[in-house]
């Protein structure tokens, strides 16, 4: 890749700016993008559906004009998309942002995106429409837990790392187990290790009690932008049933609601302690998963302040 100059400093490496939800990753990335004259890409499993809006967090049309934004809004509810596919769409797009002379500049938080963008994924990444329909109609039978404890006995090292909700790696884990006859685990120990550019992953993190807090808020301001209504319309589209990012985090639990299984004050509760807990279980996986630079953001520093430390460190100023 061509390097960029800033004030003399030298930019050589593209950035990963990821960390848990409501963290600053999306106001910080695009300071960055004012400053490197960059253009950025998502690195988020669901902000690539359209529709999925109030409950995703996504860049404001403003941000979008501002700044370029890529890997958004790509794909309908009712399509699929594995980590190798994205992989493919991302490393497309760098390419193409490269050739403009503008720098990458990868935001988001969905880490199994970032270990295939920059790691590779293993060379039986398929997919089956006939097994997924299948895992698809036991999920709708059994239920989750039932679903979860098959996954247990096939990859508990995999097991380990998921939660017994995250239904879209449970059913595509038992997915590749039902296609190729070997666990996941197995497949991700042989996967490539050679990443495609060179790369820095930076992971922002905060002081547990203000990240709660600021999730409380995006939680509040996610109702407030319309939450239940968005889930309303994808209903009275009559597929429910087929789209799985209605079972992700802040769709499931308006869902239940919608259901008449909880109250609305109930609702926004779950949401917002669902989403804490994933937010530590993102951290987790990012300290465990990932060779990565953490920077701790206090109350105290701006967006510009954060950026100016990234900027120092990608320049080797560390």
């Amino acid at each position: 890749m061509s390097t960029r100059t800033l004030s003399n400093k030298l930019i050589q490496k593209i950035p990963f700016i990821v960390g848990p939800t409501a963290v600053g990753k999306t106001a910080t990335a695009i300071e960055l993008a004012r400053r490197l004259d960059g253009e950025i890409i998502s690195i988020d499993s669901r902000q690539v559906y359209k529709g999925l809006d109030a409950g995703t967090a996504k860049p404001t049309l403003r941000q979008q004009q501002e700044i370029p934004h890529h890997l958004i809004d790509i794909l309908e509810l009712t399509e699929q998309i594995s980590a190798g596919g994205y992989r493919e769409l991302a490393l497309k797009t760098v390419s193409e942002i490269l050739s403009r002379e503008k720098l990458p500049i990868f935001v988001g938080g969905s880490g199994m995106y970032v270990k295939a963008v920059v790691q590779g994924i293993f060379q039986e990444s398929v997919t089956d429409e006939t097994v997924r329909q299948k895992i698809k109609s036991e999920l709708k039978e059994k239920g989750s837990a039932a679903l979860y404890n098959r996954l247990v006995d096939i990859d508990p090292d995999l097991a380990i790392k998921t939660h017994i909700n995250d239904i879209k790696r449970i059913t595509r884990a038992l997915e590749i187990y039902e296609i190729t006859g070997k666990p996941p685990s197995e497949h991700y120990k042989t996967q490539e290790t050679d990443s495609p550019f060179p790369y820095r992953i930076f992971v922002l993190t905060m002081e547990r009690e203000k990240l709660y807090e600021r999730i409380n808020k995006r939680v509040d301001q996610m109702i407030a932008d319309g939450l239940e209504d968005e889930v309303r319309r994808f209903l009275r589209s009559g597929l429910r049933g087929d789209m799985d990012a209605l079972q992700t985090l802040g769709y499931r639990e308006v869902l239940v609601y919608l259901d008449e299984k909880c109250s609305f004050d109930e609702m926004v509760e779950n949401i917002k302690r669902n989403t804490r807990r994933y937010a530590k279980r993102q951290l987790t996986w990012f300290r465990n998963q990932l060779e990565a630079t953490w920077i701790t953001v206090s109350e105290e520093q701006s967006i510009s302040d954060v950026a100016e430390i990234i900027i120092n460190r990608m320049s080797g100023e560390d």
